[in-house]
C-alpha cells in the first residue's frame, strides 16, 4: 500500500516531468554558429567578454576575445526552462579554435529573457543572462558615456564600476548604450581589463552596445567586441536606435551617415533615436556651441528623418538642449573626468549638471506617445577630481525629461516653453535659456494676466 508521503512524491515527480515535457515542446527552434571574424587585436589582451550584442527579436550575438587560441562552447536556455531546472536546454561550440569569438543564436522567441554560460578560453564560468527585444511596443533602455580612468587620480574600478554596477541594478532594461571613450589608452591592455572588471555584472545581466569615441582608436579591436564601426541601427518594439561614428577614423564620412539615415534609418513607423560620441551642441568652454561639422550635415539628416532625441557624450558631463523640436543629450558622466560648462549656456541649454556621476534612463512608450528620460545621479565628484564627495541612493533622478513622439507645431514651442514664457510675461522678462523670442509669436496678454 503506498504512503500518502510516497503519493505526494510521486506526483510531484509527475508534475515536474511533465512541466519540462511541456517546455521541450514549446521550445523555439534554435540555431548557433560562429561568425567569421577577420580582426587580430593590436593588444595583447587578457579574456574579454563576453559581450552580448546585435541583439534583435529573434537572435543575438555573444562576443569573445581571448589571449590564446581556444574553442568557447556556450549552453544556453530561457528563463522558463531555467528556473525548472536550473540547467541550460541548449549548447553550442564556436567552431574553429581561435582568439576572436562570434557566436550567433537564432531562433530565439522575442521579449524573452535567456541564460547563459561561456565555458573555456579564460571566461567566468557564471549564469548569465539577456532578453531579446518586443516586436512592437515599449522599450526602455540605458545610455551613459566617456567610461575612462584618469590615472594616477583613479582607474576605472574605482570610478566607472560605481556606476556600472548602479545601472545593472537597474529593472526591466533590455540594452546598454555606451556612447564611446570607452578605455583612455586603447593599447593599454591592464585598463582593458579593469574595464571588463567594472562592467562585468552589467554585462552579466543585458546586452551591452558601444559607439566608438576618440580614443577608442584600436577599430579591429572595437570591432571585434562591439561589432562594426560602421553606422547601423536596430530596433527594439517601436524605437529605433541609429548609432553613428563622429571619429575622424569613421569607415563612413558624416555625409555618407546622413545620406544613410535619410534613405535607410530614419523610419516613419519608428521612434527615431540617435547616438554619437561628439556634441551637436554643447555650452563646454572648449567646443562652445557645439561641433559645426555635425550641426551643417547631420542635423538635416535628423530633421528630415523625424529623429526626436539624440545623446552624446565627449564633454564629461550633463546637458540637455533643444533645437528646432529636436532633444539633444550629453550624457558624458562614466567615470572621465569631468568638464565645467561655460556659465553663460548656449541658446536652448535646459539642464545641465557638474561633476557628477550618472546615466539616463530611457523609456519608449508609444502609447503615452512619450519619451521620458531619468536623469539619474549616482555619486559626486570633487573639482579636483581626486574624491567623490557623495554616493546617492539607487534611483536618484535629478530631473525627468518628457520628450512628445510626434514633434509640435513648426514654428511653436513645446508646452514647457510656452509655461516658460507665461512666467517671463508676468516678471517681464525673457525665459532664462529659451530660444524663443515672446514677440515672435505671443500676442500682448500683459494686461490679461495677472500680477
Amino acid at each position: 500500500m503506498e504512503t500518502g508521503t510516497f503519493r505526494m512524491q510521486r506526483s510531484s515527480l509527475w508534475i515536474t516531468a511533465a512541466v519540462i515535457a511541456v517546455f521541450l515542446i514549446c521550445q523555439p527552434v534554435v540555431s548557433a554558429q560562429s561568425v567569421e571574424m577577420n580582426y587580430s587585436a593590436m593588444v595583447p589582451l587578457s579574456p574579454m567578454g563576453p559581450v552580448v550584442s546585435e541583439t534583435s527579436q529573434n537572435s543575438t550575438v555573444i562576443r569573445i576575445v581571448a589571449n590564446t587560441t581556444c574553442t568557447p562552447v556556450i549552453g544556453y536556455a530561457n528563463d522558463s526552462w531555467f528556473s525548472v531546472s536550473g540547467t541550460y536546454d541548449h549548447e553550442v561550440s564556436a567552431g574553429p579554435a581561435g582568439t576572436i569569438h562570434a557566436i550567433l543564436l537564432t531562433g530565439l522567441g522575442p521579449d524573452t529573457t535567456y541564460h547563459y554560460q561561456v565555458t573555456g578560453c579564460g571566461i567566468n564560468e557564471k549564469d548569465r543572462t539577456f532578453t531579446t527585444f518586443p516586436e512592437s511596443g515599449t522599450c526602455s533602455f540605458i545610455v551613459y558615456g566617456d567610461t575612462r580612468e584618469q590615472t594616477p587620480l583613479y582607474t576605472q574600478t574605482e570610478r566607472h564600476k560605481i556606476v556600472a554596477d548602479r545601472i545593472a541594478g537597474e529593472p526591466g532594461i533590455r540594452f546598454v548604450i555606451n556612447s564611446g571613450d570607452l578605455v583612455a589608452e586603447t593599447d593599454d591592455p591592464s585598463e582593458w581589463a579593469r574595464f571588463f572588471n567594472a562592467t562585468d555584472r552589467l554585462r552579466s545581466v543585458t546586452t551591452y552596445v558601444a559607439v566608438p569615441g576618440n580614443h577608442d582608436a584600436d577599430r579591429p579591436l572595437f570591432q571585434s567586441l562591439f561589432v562594426t564601426d560602421r553606422a547601423h541601427y536596430f530596433d527594439c518594439g517601436d524605437t529605433r536606435i541609429i548609432l553613428l561614428d563622429s571619429t575622424d577614423a569613421s569607415s563612413m564620412t558624416l555625409a555618407e551617415q546622413a545620406r544613410w539615415i535619410r534613405s535607410e534609418a530614419g523610419s516613419d513607423n519608428k521612434v527615431n533615436i540617435a547616438i554619437l560620441h561628439h556634441p551637436v551642441y554643447t555650452s563646454d568652454e572648449k567646443h562652445y556651441g557645439g561641433f559645426e561639422n555635425l550641426q551643417q550635415i547631420l542635423v538635416p539628416a535628423f530633421q528630415e528623418s523625424g529623429v526626436r532625441l539624440v545623446f552624446n557624450s565627449h564633454v564629461h558631463a550633463f546637458e540637455e538642449v533643444k533645437r528646432d523640436g529636436i532633444t539633444y543629450i550629453t550624457e558624458a558622466r562614466g567615470g572621465a573626468p569631468a568638464y565645467p560648462l561655460n556659465q553663460a549656456r548656449i541658446p536652448g541649454s535646459k539642464t545641465a549638471y557638474e561633476n557628477t556621476l550618472g546615466y539616463s534612463r530611457v523609456t519608449v512608450d508609444p502609447e503615452a506617445a512619450m519619451i521620458t528620460v531619468d536623469v539619474i545621479r549616482v555619486a559626486d565628484v570633487s573639482e579636483d577630481l581626486r574624491n567623490i564627495t557623495r554616493i546617492y541612493p539607487t534611483g536618484t533622478a535629478n530631473t525627468q525629461i518628457r520628450i512628445p513622439i510626434r514633434s509640435t507645431s513648426s514654428g511653436f514651442p513645446d508646452i514647457s516653453d510656452r509655461l516658460c514664457l507665461l512666467r517671463g510675461v508676468r516678471d517681464n522678462s525673457f525665459c532664462h535659456n529659451s530660444d524663443w523670442n515672446i514677440t515672435s509669436w505671443l500676442p500682448d496678454w500683459t494686461g490679461m494676466i495677472g500680477n
